[in-house]
């Protein structure tokens, strides 16, 4: 019986042992992954939608009316010469820039430099007999004081002395008359400006007395921009209003200055008023001709809080919104506008600076979206 009971003991432990194979065996086995749990959190499942932003900011607004127009001269000047003569030369030809001072013309003074010449030779005599009159009045005067002359000879002797003083003095102004002809015979410009056009051929005669100069300059140094708006917009300008001018050959660049008059007469062909605008042009890169872009300044606002006029939605209410974006969170705010422009308006209420609205994108958004924000230059002012 023992026997019997050690058998049976030691098949049922062999029977434990090969399950417990069996089942690690199938454990490890290939089949399916078994699936993975999805991850558990607040921002799981949340769409975030790309918008593109601007940040709100301090700066002057202006309510500008744009209009074309073209570059002109300040003014026209006839450069003419003091006295007649035979034009000799004319350094400058038409198109010519010219600056203050520089020579246009030059008449030819072949005689007048001979006529100095004689009148020179003239006045170096005329002085050597002033040299001699004096000595000779000099020792009369001595020698009357001892007695050796007579008063009548001494006073002769001093009117031959003052005659010469006087013969030498005319011959100093002719001398200084021809010399002033010869310089009046040179025209130089009196502004810095283009030679418009030459008014006389070289060996004409040019009267001094005469309507035209040798040669028409236009000053450019200063120069006139000349808007040209429609006659329904004219109540709305008056001279000092500043405008912006933007020339063609310069799309970078800008110019500003006043309205200095309105043209009283209408174009008839386009029943526009011609607005002129003063500029100044030291480095004389604008030239009569050029075309430019204008914006006359009607109101200006300084230093406000603003936001791009792409930043705002109005409300069924007619209110205005905008988003605004914090943690990557947009944010609907109600805002007050004042003065608005083409690309900016201004901000009275609901926005303060550096903080950053959504210019694309927000007809995707609600309030409290999350967003993934694309920051995007500023619109040109």
């Amino acid at each position: 019986m023992r026997r019997v009971f050690w058998l049976l003991s030691a098949f049922l432990v062999l029977a434990v042992l090969g399950g417990g194979l069996y089942l690690h065996w199938r454990g490890r086995a290939p089949g399916p992954e078994p699936p993975k749990r999805l991850a558990q959190g607040p921002a799981a499942g949340i769409e975030r939608l790309p918008v593109k932003t601007v940040q709100a900011q301090k700066r002057d607004l202006e309510v500008t009316l744009p209009v074309f127009g073209a570059i002109n001269y300040l003014d026209k000047v006839d450069v003419a010469v003091e006295v007649p003569g035979i034009l000799k030369e004319v350094p400058v030809k038409a198109g010519d820039l010219v600056r203050k001072g520089q020579v246009v013309a030059v008449l030819d003074t072949e005689l007048l430099q001979a006529e100095l010449r004689a009148k020179s030779a003239l006045r170096a005599q005329a002085q050597a007999q002033l040299h001699l009159a004096a000595w000779q009045y000099q020792a009369q005067k001595k020698i009357h004081g001892v007695g050796g002359v007579s008063l009548s000879e001494l006073q002769e002797a001093e009117a031959r002395y003052q005659e010469k003083r006087a013969e030498v003095a005319r011959y100093e102004a002719e001398v200084a008359q021809t010399r002033t002809q010869i310089k009046k015979a040179v025209a130089v410009s009196p502004i810095v400006g283009i030679v418009g056009q030459k008014n006389y051929n070289l060996g004409e005669r040019v009267p001094t007395q005469s309507d035209k100069g040798v040669v028409t300059l236009m000053q450019i140094d200063e120069v006139y921009a000349e808007a040209e708006v429609n006659e329904r917009d004219m109540a709305r300008l008056r001279s000092g209003l500043e405008v912006i001018v933007h020339p063609d050959a310069y799309p970078q660049d800008s110019f500003r200055g006043p309205i200095e008059r309105l043209e009283p007469v209408l174009r008839s062909e386009s029943r526009s008023v011609i607005a002129k605008v003063r500029l100044a042009n030291q480095e004389l890169r604008l030239r009569p001709g050029m075309f430019a872009r204008m914006e006359i300044v009607l109101d200006r606002v300084p230093e406000v809080v603003a936001a791009p006029v792409a930043a705002l939605r109005q409300a069924p209410d007619k209110s205005w919104q905008a988003f605004v974006i914090s943690d990557d969170v947009a944010f609907l705010r109600k805002v007050a506008i004042g003065l608005t422009t083409p690309e900016w308006v201004e901000i009275k209420e609901g926005l303060q600076p550096g903080e950053v609205v959504v210019v694309e994108g927000a007809e995707r958004l609600r309030d409290l979206s999350r967003v993934m924000a694309v920051p995007v230059p500023q619109p040109r002012p």
